[in-house]
């Protein structure tokens, strides 16, 4: 047993563990602690003060105050630019952050809408360049950003909603360079009717999915009531200075070495077939997408209303009951995106605030779905405390660019990421409309898009679910380097297994 996973089991029967002067103490309702308890707690003392100690370190960071500074590119925008930048920048797709709207206001109301929402955060109007291995951050004035314009409102309804929808496509297709003037740009389309089509497209470099919710609802309120209504937390520099404080304190010392023992003792997983490795490396990604239609999402949410979860930890329990039985492994772990807004300070935070979780998971082959569930439950919620800012696509120590190399072996074989996607103006919208789903199969048809040579390392797995509210749209990604095309084929048959088995069709 895991040494989270010891501790998840003794504080789920109420017994809460601390540390006074590197001694564990221990709370807990009368006779809980059992004798079999305290002989598990001595046989793992050493793993459980490591343990507790990286928890406090942990929370000390989470409870970490903003501070004013120079403007400083964020620890995770070091490890973007290591990750993304270089020479094939862009190559096959711009990571770009789009953010689509469309207003029953005039081009120029949107227009000068846009314009407010730039000048208001930094963030969005930050350019980089670099010195030598020295990353510096500049700030370009607001009244320098130019919105693109195009007048399409002598095309009739149909004519411009098609032009428009191809135009917006074009622009947030485009590479906003990490070393460019701007990072962020924006178009709107005059639309007739009085109505506009606005796109606005930043590098993931400064801007997440949070971002793009806050910046649309913003845009909204401008327009609708004069001003942005929601709270305007500390600016992301601030937050992220102190941050980076954090990490090069010696509690952040601790939570760092805490995550590279447990990535040290993480076993490797391997392809089924021909026993490949399952680590990242450069090369052809292969891409399957396909959609869920709302009759199955529907019962995916009645699911987890039921259990008392959220949607994310099934969809998150089938891709890992999944794994568990495509690779024989009871015992992996995988990489879960996140977002850093966990507070009330943080929920309106405009910047690269994404972070990835590394989660123990435990998919035992007899236990029902349930148990596995409220096991990975656990053991994300121990994640969760003990979260350091970590991105994707780095091991779980490479929390900043130099602490190792970047061509550090990364054996956790596969990357999970759900978000909730749109605001929840958007979704209530979707929700309202007709079902344009209704006519989709499920199983579902998967389209498979022509092999991409990706330059940057990619996980052998990796599993985007976008949950629209009305539909649900998944990308699973393999890297074909470690797994073979016949590898692909089970995994996917297992993962669509595995959905049918959780929610009947």
């Amino acid at each position: 047993m895991t040494t989270s996973r010891l501790i998840s089991g003794l504080e789920s029967r109420g017994i809460l563990l601390s540390l006074a002067d590197g001694e564990i103490r221990y709370r807990s309702p009368k006779g809980a602690l059992t004798d079999t308890d305290r002989e598990s707690l001595r046989s793992h003392r050493a793993g459980v003060v490591d343990y507790l100690t990286a928890r406090n370190a942990a929370k000390a960071l989470r409870g970490a105050a903003s501070r004013p500074g120079p403007l400083t590119p964020s620890v995770a925008q070091e490890m973007w630019r290591a990750f993304a930048g270089g020479l094939r920048e862009g190559s096959p797709v711009a990571l770009n952050i789009p953010m689509v709207g469309r207003f029953r206001h005039d081009a120029p109301s949107v227009t000068a809408a846009i314009r407010q929402v730039i000048a208001r955060y930094d963030a969005l109007r930050v350019r980089f360049q670099a010195e030598g291995d020295t990353l510096l951050a500049f700030l370009n004035p607001a009244e320098s950003f130019v919105v693109e314009q195009e007048d399409l409102r002598n095309l009739g309804a149909d004519g411009a909603n098609e032009a428009a929808a191809k135009g917006v496509q074009d622009f947030c297709a485009r590479v906003n360079l990490i070393e460019g003037q701007w990072l962020t740009g924006a178009k709107v389309f005059a639309l007739p009717g009085g109505e506009t089509l606005a796109a606005l497209s930043s590098a993931h470099m400064i801007a997440d999915a949070g971002t793009r919710n806050i910046l649309l609802d913003e845009i909204h309120d401008i327009l609708d009531h004069g001003q942005a209504r929601a709270m305007s937390g500390a600016p992301y520099n601030d937050y992220s200075l102190a941050e980076r404080e954090f990490l090069a304190s010696p509690q952040g010392a601790q939570l760092i070495a805490h995550w590279r023992n447990w990535y040290h003792d993480q076993p490797l997983m391997n392809a089924p077939s021909d026993g490949a490795p399952l680590l990242w490396g450069n090369g052809i990604r292969m891409v399957r997408n396909f959609t869920i239609p709302s009759r199955v999402l529907d019962k995916v949410h009645a699911l987890a209303d039921e259990w008392k979860v959220t949607p994310f930890l099934i969809y998150l329990t089938i891709f890992s009951i999944a794994m568990a039985r495509w690779s024989g492994m009871e015992d992996f772990p995988i990489r879960v995106l996140g977002d850093k807004r966990t507070s009330l300070e943080l929920s309106n935070m405009v910047g690269l605030m994404f972070c990835a979780d590394a989660v123990e998971i435990h998919a035992p082959a007899g236990a029902d779905f349930e148990t596995v569930m409220r096991g990975i439950l656990a053991g994300y919620d121990a994640a969760l405390a003990l979260r350091i800012p970590s991105l994707h696509f780095w091991a779980p120590h490479c929390v900043r660019p130099g602490i190792e190399a970047p061509d550090y072996a990364n054996r956790i074989p596969a990357v999970f990421n759900y978000y909730s996607m749109g605001t929840a103006r958007e979704r209530a919208e979707k929700k309202a409309g007709p079902d344009t789903t209704a006519s989709m199969p499920w199983p579902p048809q998967v389209v498979s898009l022509p092999p991409q040579d990706w330059p940057r390392r990619s996980s052998p797995l990796f599993l985007h679910v976008m949950d629209m509210g009305h539909q649900a749209v998944l990308s699973l990604h393999f890297y074909l380097g470690v797994v073979s095309p016949a590898d692909q084929d089970s995994f996917t048959a297992m993962l669509f297994a595995v959905f049918a088995e959780t929610v009947p069709a």
